[in-house]
This record gives structure tokens, C-alpha cells and sequence, in this order.
């Protein structure tokens, strides 16, 4: 009977199959973890060996790796400087922007502090503005500025920029008014000679002015100033509107101001010529 039951067991079968194969790896583990106890330090030196003899081959292989390492950390450098350079770039610009503005500021703060300081007589009201149409025509002789009735403004009322008078209002509206400058050959003013005292007319001649109405053109002084008279009924004594110059027996006026000196200009209000103006008109 049991010699039977042995027969069985050694006849193949699964259960013995996988008994033998369980058995083999039981014991290939045993005499592994035996070898490795046992031969420790010969398996330390034959590892050693091998990573010495083997060694050659890590490095060149690692070659590529390191260049492709190298080429990885540039690129992200390359990408992390030009995003830096960007926003420099942008910051840059950025603050050119201000120091134009503040140059622009500056360049209007300073023809405003010379506007305020200009030459021409005590006023009661001043009213700083600025020219909001320029024609383009280079002939043209008149601007327009950005204040009208609403703000006091009068037909005749003189004008005047950082470099002296300009000429004067001609049309208004309640935000806008027309300047007739002073070089406009429709432009008329009665003067006086600051030194010869003689009294003429000057009329514009777009770049300069020309002399009417003089009695005799050899007392004039080259050089003295021409200045404003009441003799027309509506205009303010006392406004230099130029200075004369004798060139080759030819005399004219140069006006003190051009329209091209500032973009802000300064009308000056007289009372008294208002009161002048209702007594003329009853």
C-alpha cells in the first residue's frame, strides 16, 4: 500500500511539479545567501573589478548625457535671460515714455513761467491758453485758441506768447477764438518809435511789417523798438510789436513774436479799454 502511494508521488503530476520547482528555489536561495555570507569580501572585490573594467564604458556613454545636460540648462538659461531681457526691454521703454513726458512738462513749465513774465502793459485779467489749430498753409496768419467768450474774452483783445505779442482776437465763440496774427497783411496798428518818437502806421507783411502813413523814413534808429498807440480807438498802448531794422536803405518792422515760438499764448484784458470801447459806441 505504501509502496503504491509512493509510486503516485513520484509519477508527474502538477502539484509535484511545482513542488520540485518550489524545493530548487528554496535551496538555489539557500546556498545564494550562503555564497554571500560566506564570500562577502571576494564579491566586494570582484564588484570592484568590474566597475574598474567597466569604467571606460560609463564615460563614454555618459559623454552624450553631459552634453545633453550642458545644452538642456543653456537653453533654459537662453529662455530665462531673454524673459528677463523682455521685461528690461518693456521697463525701458516704459521709462523713456516718463522722461519724454516729464521733458515735454518741463520744455511747458518753463514757456509758461516765461509767458507769465512777458513784457506788456499792467492788465486786469490774464488768461493763459493754448493754440488748438495751426493751418498748415505756411502763408496762413492766423491760429485759433482754446478759450472764448466763457472765459472773458473780447474782439480785439491782445495776444501775446513768451517772445511778446502776437497779434489779436478777431472772432470768438463760447470756446474758441480767432487770433489775427500780427504778421497778416489785413493786420493794421497804429506805433511809435520808442527813440525818434515819430508815429506811423505797421502793417503785416507776413514775415515782417511794413511802414505807412510815415512822415520821413531818415530819422529812425536802427534797432529801437516800436511800440503800440491808442490812436486807432481800440487797441492798448504801451505793447512793444517789434523792433526796426534799416538793411540797404530799406527799413521795416521785425516782430517781437512768431506764431511758431509756443504752443501757449496769454491774452491780457483792460478794463479801461472796455469803458473806451461803451463810450465809443454811444
Amino acid at each position: 500500500m505504501r509502496s503504491k502511494n509512493f509510486s503516485r508521488f513520484l509519477k508527474p503530476s502538477q502539484f509535484n511539479l511545482e513542488f520540485v520547482e518550489r524545493f530548487f528555489v528554496l535551496l538555489l536561495s539557500i546556498c545564494i545567501f550562503g555564497i554571500s555570507f560566506f564570500f562577502y569580501e571576494t564579491q566586494k572585490r570582484i564588484n570592484l573589478r568590474i566597475h574598474e573594467t567597466l569604467s571606460p564604458v560609463y564615460n563614454v556613454f555618459s559623454i552624450p548625457n553631459d552634453y545633453l545636460n550642458i545644452f538642456l540648462s543653456t537653453f533654459k538659461n537662453y529662455t530665462n535671460l531673454k524673459s528677463a531681457n523682455d521685461k528690461l526691454t518693456q521697463k525701458l521703454l516704459e521709462s523713456k515714455d516718463n522722461l519724454d513726458e516729464l521733458y515735454h512738462l518741463k520744455v511747458e513749465n518753463q514757456q509758461l513761467k516765461n509767458l507769465l513774465n512777458v513784457q506788456a502793459p499792467p492788465s486786469s485779467t490774464k488768461i493763459v491758453s493754448r493754440i488748438i489749430l495751426d493751418p498748415s498753409d505756411i502763408y496762413s496768419s492766423k491760429i485759433f485758441i482754446d478759450v472764448g467768450f466763457d472765459h472773458g474774452i473780447k474782439i480785439n483783445t491782445p495776444v501775446f506768447n513768451e517772445n511778446g505779442f502776437l497779434g489779436r482776437i478777431i472772432d470768438v465763440s463760447d470756446n474758441v477764438s480767432e487770433v489775427l496774427l500780427v504778421g497778416d497783411p489785413r493786420s493794421t496798428i497804429p506805433v511809435i518809435s520808442e527813440i525818434s518818437k515819430k508815429k506811423f502806421f505797421v502793417e503785416g507783411n507776413f514775415e515782417n511789417l511794413k511802414i505807412k502813413h510815415s512822415s520821413s523814413d531818415e530819422s529812425f534808429i536802427d534797432g529801437e523798438l516800436v511800440i503800440s498807440t491808442s490812436a486807432s480807438g481800440y487797441f492798448k498802448k504801451g505793447i512793444i510789436v517789434g523792433k526796426l531794422k534799416i538793411f540797404k536803405n530799406k527799413i521795416r518792422v521785425i516782430p517781437s513774436a512768431k506764431k511758431g515760438d509756443s504752443v501757449y499764448v496769454m491774452t491780457l484784458g483792460y478794463d479801461d479799454l472796455k469803458k473806451f470801447q461803451k463810450l465809443i459806441k454811444k
